[in-house]
């Protein structure tokens, strides 16, 4: 499972919300796998880009393809 923003939104958010320099949040991005990679391996995205009550939905979405698959793995 990943969850996935673009590499704008995640500046974005690590400069404004969390107080990094934009130097070091890309450092720290730059530290990290790819998106493209992370989707290569994902088989469940949740898309992180958008509006915070659009982020609700998918969440329920994925808990409950989990929980479907742990229940037929019993």
């Amino acid at each position: 499972m990943v969850v996935d923003a673009s590499p704008e939104t995640q500046l974005d958010r690590l400069v404004r919300l969390r107080g990094m320099d934009e130097s070091e949040a890309r450092a720290r991005m730059a530290a990290q796998a790819t998106r493209a990679q992370r989707l290569a391996v994902a088989d469940l995205v949740i898309d992180n880009d958008g509006p915070l009550d659009a982020l609700e939905p998918q969440v329920r979405k994925v808990w409950d393809e989990l929980s479907r698959r742990a229940a037929s793995s019993v």
